[in-house]
């Protein structure tokens, strides 16, 4: 059937999620990737036949042993690593703040997490890939002016 080829020749981008969640003291939990030399945002990549959404549940619980429903869309973003010839989009939601009892409940997933920890944002957003950074600080915006955001970062 000519329609089964036309679907099978469309290109395939990555999909990742990610969330920001905060502490009472409005500090951003990062993570740091065992297979990254950057800080991150708990997340990753969306599998097949998984909504951005579900994949980030399940990357959360997955990196960070929390079971959190996310329900805040803030950032789409394409990007494109024409070094790597690689493209993507990858989605920010709003995971929310933590209680003490959730923080004392994050359980690493070593394979995966060396290490979190929760910064001011000024001192969090450098540790991140410059392409995150962009899209944490966007993703931060949002949460002060409600208005979600598409942006495309190119390298």
């Amino acid at each position: 059937m000519p329609e089964n080829n036309y679907y099978k020749n469309l290109p395939k981008k990555r999909i990742a999620a990610g969330a920001l969640f905060f502490n009472e003291n409005n500090e951003l939990l990062i993570v740091k990737p065992t297979y990254k030399n950057h800080w991150s945002i708990p997340g990753g990549v969306v599998e097949k036949d998984e909504s951005p959404r579900d994949g980030c549940i399940r990357e959360v619980k997955e990196e960070i042993g929390l079971d959190i429903d996310i329900k805040k869309f803030l950032c789409a973003d394409y990007i494109y690593i024409s070094s790597e010839e690689r493209e993507g989009i990858i989605f920010v939601f709003y995971g929310g703040v933590l209680t003490p009892f959730q923080i004392e409940n994050i359980k690493l997933s070593k394979e995966e997490i060396s290490e979190c920890k929760f910064l001011k944002t000024e001192e969090a957003l450098p540790l991140l890939s410059k392409i995150a950074e962009r899209r944490i600080a966007k993703s931060l915006e949002v949460l002060k002016n409600d208005t979600p955001v598409y942006s495309e970062n190119f390298n």
